[in-house]
């Protein structure tokens, strides 16, 4: 019996169950992945306080360091929570039993939504997972926003060329990823521009065609073009096109259960937003047992 479970281990469940355990509350994380969520995709962060420079991975894995002598943590994906006197996690092996919830589970990346997207090989959203199999080759990546601007640049270091391809004039990164972009000579920045066919040879992609017609050689393509929540196990939480809805203490419309970081609807999805919420959460449920 816990006080509370915590369902996704990035920065906002891991700052979540932080403040939760020391506020003397016993806390347990459940998680289908490594922790830190979309920080371990990411080459480097260079706007979150206390640090100029680091790694997504680095940034997770003290984190996590801080947490882990503290808080248990159980790998595995929730199938369901159901609430009787409290609250049922279920996973594919085991049942916890909490009287509160933080859903922090973060989005599932968007895709093109084009044939042979799941089947053609060459597709990847992590350059840092697979940039190395491109070296000295050529790629592409989807999108306008930091996520797209940073993965070009990490895939510069080791691919031939990289083309970004953004669908409108409007570019949502920081100015300080667009100066570095525009120095970086092979680099190649496509605008008006979107993939409207992925074309293969016996399964491994070879080009894509845009919507002006051109065929574009590429290797490999990355998409960073977002991403929706996707809370499958839980019902009859209120939601806005797949976000959960949430009060000023981050709980949903189900007493009991808060949302926290990338799942819920908000203005800003930053890592610094996702630790804030975390607290949030957390002190609101210290509260509640006041």
């Amino acid at each position: 019996m816990y006080n509370t479970i915590i369902i996704g281990a990035g920065p906002a469940g891991m700052a979540a169950a932080l403040y939760l355990k020391r506020s003397g509350l016993k806390v347990l994380i459940i998680d289908k992945d490594a922790p830190g969520g979309q920080m371990l995709k990411t080459d480097k962060i260079e706007n979150y306080l206390g640090f100029s420079s680091i790694s997504g991975a680095d940034l997770a894995l003290n984190m996590f360091k801080q947490i882990k002598n503290d808080v248990k943590y159980v790998y595995g994906e929730v199938t369901s929570i159901t609430k009787e006197n409290n609250f049922i996690v279920a996973t594919e092996k085991e049942s916890y039993q909490s009287k509160n919830i933080v859903i922090a589970t973060g989005k599932e990346n968007n895709k093109l939504g084009l044939p042979g997207e799941d089947k053609i090989k060459g597709l990847s959203y992590c350059a840092v997972c697979d940039g190395a199999f491109y070296k000295d080759k050529i790629v592409g990546i989807v999108g306008a926003g930091n996520s797209a601007f940073t993965e070009a640049l990490y895939l510069s270091t080791l691919a031939k060329k990289v083309y970004i391809i953004n669908r409108s004039e409007n570019i949502k990164a920081d100015m300080i990823y667009q100066t570095k972009v525009k120095n970086k000579e092979n680099i190649v920045y496509l605008k008006n521009a979107s993939v409207t066919a992925l074309n293969d040879n016996e399964g491994i992609l070879n080009s894509v065609t845009l919507n002006n017609k051109e065929i574009l050689p590429l290797d490999g393509l990355f998409l960073a073009i977002g991403g929706r929540p996707q809370v499958k196990f839980m019902e009859n939480l209120k939601e806005e096109k797949g976000y959960l809805i949430v009060n000023e203490k981050r709980e949903t419309n189900i007493k009991g259960v808060y949302a926290v970081g990338d799942v819920i609807k908000k203005d800003y999805y930053q890592i610094a937003t996702a630790v804030n919420d975390g607290i949030v959460a957390a002190l609101s449920i210290k509260e509640s047992e006041i």
